[in-house]
């Protein structure tokens, strides 16, 4: 038996190889089309964040949540492996190999800060497990693995759905050392979405192609409309923007639904990004990760911005968030998304979970979170609730 599955796994890789040097130009490949049913589901997994050995408590979640799911593919969404141990890489991919599933991933800024281990040494470390479709589009441009995914119908090879993977960078320091804060997606990397975008258009007929985003860092637009702005620095109290805006760190509650546990921690500047996707008018969602304990879905300016909890047991973390997010797709209303969050506290509690079995948290932990999670839930809607009302009743004096 184990000599069958040996073969399968070489055979897997091999064709993993395959589609790697096949995806090319504008995302082609021969792996990710809506099911038959015409559904497409995404498991977007945020700053694992883990080292050598990971926390079994981790590989567990991963596994329950595969098995639970049952995704087409998996997005890591940056801060994935922080070890130069390439056995990290083995034990993080190894449940997805023995489920055939694809995945992609992102850099996160912790993924790029060792000296040792480039991020083209990383690629390269994923490349090499069954099912990894990332690939570095183009090397000339800003971060490393920035790239698409084409998502085709079910039926035939009809272009239906896309994917935009950006490396949002790293910290930012001056020439004394001096931090300046965090990197966002540049100039070059916003001209080769442009570019990209308009041959897939080209390709499918000149008709735009929906799509959604993937980066680790929250862009400083969306800080922009969910934090109030204000006229004075507070220094570290307050984001202090490259451009001159200062923002306070009270989140705006009517703006997004879900939680702010943390303050958000954005890149310091912007080069259009947001822009260039509204102008472009292909992308539904980015998707971001790097605020460990929020999770929440917010319109900005025309464009969702999806935060995911942290899925780490190595670094800081809410028990109540603490997870995964699914993305789901329909092939039958493809300028729509639905996604919702996969705790490690509503698997843990299910019949059979063997998730509270590593030692991190205690089934009481998970069970007492699994709890919470919805009365907090009803407190924010009321809270909402109250806001909304008491700014209409202000609006109404003002007037």
């Amino acid at each position: 038996m184990k000599k069958v599955i040996s073969i399968l796994l070489v055979v897997s890789m091999l064709f993993s190889f395959a589609i790697t040097s096949f995806a090319g130009g504008i995302g082609e490949n021969d792996v990710l089309r809506f099911r038959r049913n015409g559904t497409f589901k995404i498991l977007v997994l945020a700053d694992v964040q883990d080292v050598y050995p990971i926390e079994p408590s981790m590989l567990t979640f991963i596994e329950e949540a595969l098995d639970y799911s049952d995704p087409d593919l998996v997005v890591f969404d940056g801060d994935n492996i922080v070890s130069e141990d390439v056995r990290a890489y083995n034990q993080l991919l190894a449940p997805l190999a023995e489920r055939d599933v694809p995945f992609t991933f992102v850099f996160g800024n912790h993924d790029v800060e060792r000296e040792n281990f480039t991020a083209e040494q990383q690629l390269a470390e994923y490349q090499k497990y069954p099912g990894c479709l990332a690939y570095d589009a183009d090397p000339a441009i800003h971060g490393c693995a920035n790239h698409n995914l084409l998502i085709y119908s079910s039926k035939g090879n009809n272009i239906a759905f896309n994917l935009w993977m950006f490396d949002s960078g790293t910290s930012l320091h001056d020439e004394n050392g001096e931090w300046l804060g965090y990197d966002w997606v540049r100039a070059d990397q916003i001209e080769w979405y442009n570019t990209t975008r308009d041959a897939i258009t080209e390709k499918n007929g000149g008709k735009i192609v929906p799509s959604i985003a993937f980066q680790h860092i929250i862009p400083k637009e969306a800080v922009e409309v969910l934090f109030y702005e204000t006229d004075t620095s507070l220094g570290e109290l307050t984001y202090n923007f490259n451009d001159g805006g200062i923002y306070s760190y009270v989140p705006k509650i009517d703006k997004f639904d879900g939680y702010i546990f943390e303050k958000s921690c954005p890149g310091n500047g912007s080069d259009g990004q947001w822009d260039a996707m509204k102008a472009g008018g292909d992308v539904l969602a980015v998707v971001v990760g790097h605020d460990h304990v929020n999770s929440f879905v917010a319109d900005i300016n025309g464009i969702d911005l999806v935060q995911t909890p942290g899925a780490t047991y190595h670094s800081y973390y809410n028990n109540m968030l603490q997870g995964a997010r699914i993305i789901e797709l329909d092939e039958g209303d493809l300028d729509s998304y639905h996604t919702y969050e996969l705790t490690s506290s509503f698997l843990a509690t299910q019949s059979g979970s063997k998730i509270a079995e590593g030692g991190v948290r205690s089934e009481a932990s998970y069970t007492f979170s699994n709890i919470m999670l919805p009365v907090f839930n009803v407190f924010m809607d009321l809270l909402r609730d109250v806001f909304k009302a008491f700014t209409n009743i202000k609006t109404d004096v003002i007037k």
